[in-house]
């Protein structure tokens, strides 16, 4: 079947796949934010401590926003943070309800499925916040990075977005998600530990760009929203 059949150009069609991957993680993360995972970071000289899964599988939305923001603008990947955002509220909506409607007559979980998701709003908002804010920034690095460097150096903004990005999604997620309940000397460890894991998740990251451009475009890099790439 042609691909006007459908009435999108195959470039369109695979953004729209981006977008349902993207989304699709955007709405997880309510369910999987609150299971924390152990990390042991002995060999670099901190403890065993936990981080939020979550706040892992958070990292594989940024290949989908920085390569729509290389194909096809920043206000394009920004429109895909926006409906994220809605998709993130409605599923807390609809959990936030479930945790009050009465279970049914036999079913033996109820209290369990209350304690995991009806106490834990400061990790959902802590989840929403940093999420949020981490997305938007990555988004912007990586515009005004490209706008100085055009077509070149697609590792270069990729890396600039993400790895800072991912420094205050941190941030933000444990101190309005945990301070207070974590001990204030091992909070910051756990900042630490996170952020290590979160770096090498990036370096993943540069190649999983590379070759989503390349799936979409047939070329390493695009033009995007830039009018002439500068020399």
């Amino acid at each position: 079947m042609p691909d006007t059949a459908i009435g999108k150009p195959p470039e369109e069609r695979k953004f729209y796949i981006l977008l349902g991957l993207y989304v699709g993680f955007w709405g997880m993360l309510q369910s999987i934010t609150v299971k924390l995972v152990p990390l042991d970071l002995s060999s670099v000289g901190l403890t065993m401590l936990a981080f939020s899964y979550g706040s892992f599988a958070h990292a594989f939305t940024f290949p989908c926003t920085d390569a729509v923001a290389e194909v096809w603008g920043a206000k394009r990947a920004r429109f895909m943070v926006y409906l994220g955002i809605v998709v993130y509220v409605l599923n807390t909506l609809l959990i936030y309800i479930a945790t009050k409607l009465p279970p049914a007559i036999g079913w033996p979980h109820n209290e369990a499925y209350n304690a995991l998701f009806a106490a834990a709003p400061r990790i959902v908002l802590g989840s929403l916040l940093a999420t949020t804010f981490a997305q938007l920034w990555d988004i912007y690095v990586f515009e005004w990075v490209k706008k100085r460097t055009g077509q070149r150096y697609l590792w270069l903004r990729n890396n600039a977005s993400t790895l800072g990005s991912q420094f205050f999604d941190t941030i933000i997620f444990y101190s309005v998600g945990f301070y207070g309940i974590i001990p204030n000397e091992v909070l910051p460890q756990l900042i630490v530990g996170t952020y290590i894991l979160k770096l090498l998740v990036a370096l993943i990251d540069t190649p999983v760009v590379y070759f989503v451009v390349y799936w979409i475009t047939g070329n390493w890099t695009a033009q995007g929203d830039i009018e002439e790439p500068q020399t």
